[in-house]
């Protein structure tokens, strides 16, 4: 099986990743880009954008988390099977990094980069109290929401017993994000 992921600017500008297998594509993933590139600034932004949905259907496919099911005769869909909270986070379109914390407010993901460390170290250094927005609740778990911690770009997200940072892009749809993520976390 091969996977290959390409940026197109005709006939609209979108990342196309391709799941090939005894050299006939068997299921494609697009994402549609609102503007082509123009700048050099938006070409690495599409980069970031194009290894991020390659290695994401990469470890989909590495992880045997998929079955291919028949469309009909000519096709096939890829589903994806119980994936973790995190990886459901992470497919949601806009959601660049998802970095998971446990009841502690110690970091679970790994790969926290400098970047991040640097622009968010107020909230990383008071954690804890950014935990205790949730108010502790019988039981030993939390109340279960979505805080933003910086407009339209970081939220922390409780689910009652673990957290989530969510490192969202600028150009996301939030409130259809926040949907999702509702949807997500009341089932």
């Amino acid at each position: 099986m091969q996977i290959q992921t390409e940026y197109a600017h005709r006939p609209k500008p979108r990342l196309t990743t391709s799941i090939i297998s005894g050299g006939q594509v068997i299921h494609k993933i697009q994402q549609d880009l609102k503007n082509p590139i123009t700048s050099f600034k938006e070409k690495t932004k599409i980069e970031d954008l194009l290894r991020k949905q390659h290695f994401d259907v990469l470890n989909i496919v590495r992880n045997k988390d998929f079955e291919l099911n028949p469309v009909d005769n000519k096709k096939s869909r890829i589903e994806r099977k119980n994936l973790s909270l995190a990886e459901k986070l992470r497919s949601f379109k806009g959601v660049e990094k998802v970095f998971r914390l446990n009841g502690d407010g110690q970091f679970d993901s790994e790969g926290l980069s400098d970047d991040f460390r640097k622009m968010y170290s107020s909230i990383l250094k008071s954690i804890q109290e950014v935990i205790d927005i949730f108010m502790q609740l019988p039981g030993g778990s939390r109340e279960k929401g979505i805080v933003e911690l910086d407009r339209n770009r970081l939220y922390l997200l409780s689910t009652g017993h673990e957290y989530y940072f969510l490192l969202v892009n600028y150009d996301a749809d939030i409130p259809a994000l926040e949907k999702q993520i509702d949807a997500l976390t009341d089932s």
